[in-house]
């Protein structure tokens, strides 16, 4: 991994300000943000932890303790205060385009979806896997199809190992190119592809990972590959279910592609055998327009 740099340099000391970087060598453990004032005021390099980027940060963060052997239920509710903004489609029914079918219908923009209140594809993940066995993925196998030039769905949470199938129920190519920290590829898929294009994620992820079609230039979805099973992606009315959670306080992570954290660390006390207290967030619309 390269080091990350944002530094702004007052005139007539970038030599020196580049002798002092090298001199502190390339730790990839953390990045260095360069603060600059004006040609006589010092120059402040701060050293910070950078989340989310590089493999070795890609995993779950995990935590000692006693080993937990009980197991509860989350429930939830993301809510929207005001209207949910009602996005124009990202391709109009009948529009122009290459390949017609991709203009049969309208390609709605999914960036925002809600209903009854709710604000839909939210992912809700544990931030931090406990001293506990992490089941091994299902074997039923996570579809990831492409439909009306449409990805479908558009919000989806993998397990890493667990089998992903691509497929294109259009008759025009497709690709999958995902574009991760931890891992990237890019596949393609042929056109009325059902089954035998396969992969899967070998590595975890801090926050879901953008996906897009390069034939298609609106074409965009998430992934979120973690390596454990406790994460999903909120209904459509906001509403969200985890279950058997390692029982105890345990903290979750609120993430949306237009809001990015809604929470980064908001701690819920899971109760062995039982469920929790509803956990209950809500957005501004007003965050959510644009």
């Amino acid at each position: 991994m390269s080091c990350k740099f944002h530094l702004v340099v007052p005139n007539g000391i970038q030599c020196f300000l580049l002798s002092s970087l090298i001199l502190c060598g390339c730790d990839t453990s953390v990045r260095r943000e360069g603060l600059g004032g004006g040609a006589l005021s010092p120059v402040k390099v701060t050293l910070l932890k950078e989340a989310g980027s590089g493999s070795d940060e890609a995993e779950s963060e995990s935590s000692g303790g006693p080993k937990i052997t009980e197991f509860g239920t989350l429930s939830g509710r993301i809510t929207v205060n005001g209207s949910i903004p009602t996005l124009a489609p990202l391709l109009a029914q009948g529009a122009a385009t290459k390949d017609a079918i991709c203009s049969a219908e309208a390609v709605p923009n999914q960036t925002v979806v809600g209903s009854d209140g709710g604000l839909g594809n939210v992912f809700v993940y544990l931030r931090r896997v406990p001293n506990v066995d992490v089941p091994a993925p299902k074997e039923e196998p996570v579809i990831f199809d492409q439909k009306g030039c449409v990805f479908v769905p558009h919000a989806q949470v993998v397990q890493t190992g667990q089998k992903v199938i691509l497929k294109n129920s259009d008759p025009v190519a497709h690709n999958v190119n995902v574009k991760g920290f931890a891992g990237s590829f890019n596949s393609t898929v042929p056109p009325n592809n059902q089954s035998d294009v396969e992969t899967t994620f070998s590595a975890a992820e801090k926050v879901p990972a953008g996906v897009i079609c390069d034939f298609h230039n609106w074409m965009q979805a998430y992934v979120f590959p973690v390596d454990h099973p406790w994460a999903t992606t909120s209904n459509p009315d906001g509403s969200f279910t985890i279950e058997n959670v390692p029982a105890g306080k345990m903290e979750f992570v609120i993430w949306h592609e237009k809001l990015g954290y809604i929470e980064r660390a908001v701690e819920v006390d899971i109760p062995a055998g039982g469920e929790s207290a509803p956990l209950e967030l809500s957005v501004d619309a007003a965050d959510l327009a644009g």
